[in-house]
């Protein structure tokens, strides 16, 4: 994380409607912004927000997510975790996860102290986008 993001934890958050809740236990393992069109299309923005997290950090403290699978360009296989009653994006977890999963920080209560550490597809990032990165993070894929 960057020097100046300092949370405490455990940190909570949950779901639009407030149907399911979770709280993380320990520091997130990396911050990413990602440009690639899926991305944009699941967070209905100008690319997605991801916080690697361990498997174990993160516990649900109310409701049950729903899930989904799909393949990802990649080739690997991800379950995508959503609350069933407002459909937010959670979590996603690939198959193949070595112990870590990825958080939509977005759902966190406070987001104060996310800050992308990295930005991957950035070839496919909007133009108005582009001037936004700080000097060495513009990551290509």
């Amino acid at each position: 994380m960057p020097d100046h993001a300092q949370p405490t934890f455990p940190q909570t958050g949950g779901c639009q409607c407030g149907a399911v809740r979770y709280e993380l236990r320990e520091p997130p393992l990396g911050i990413w912004a990602c440009h690639c069109s899926l991305c944009r299309k699941q967070s209905g923005s100008a690319f997605g927000l991801s916080m690697s997290v361990a498997l174990d950090a993160l516990v649900f403290t109310r409701g049950d997510p729903g899930s989904w699978t799909r393949q990802a360009e990649s080739g690997h296989w991800l379950d995508c975790l959503y609350c069933c009653d407002c459909g937010s994006r959670l979590i996603h977890r690939r198959h193949e996860n070595d112990g870590r999963q990825t958080l939509k920080p977005g759902t966190l209560d406070d987001t104060s102290w996310v800050v992308p550490e990295r930005h991957f597809f950035t070839e496919s990032a909007l133009d108005w986008v582009r001037p936004l990165f700080p000097a060495g993070t513009d990551s290509a894929s």
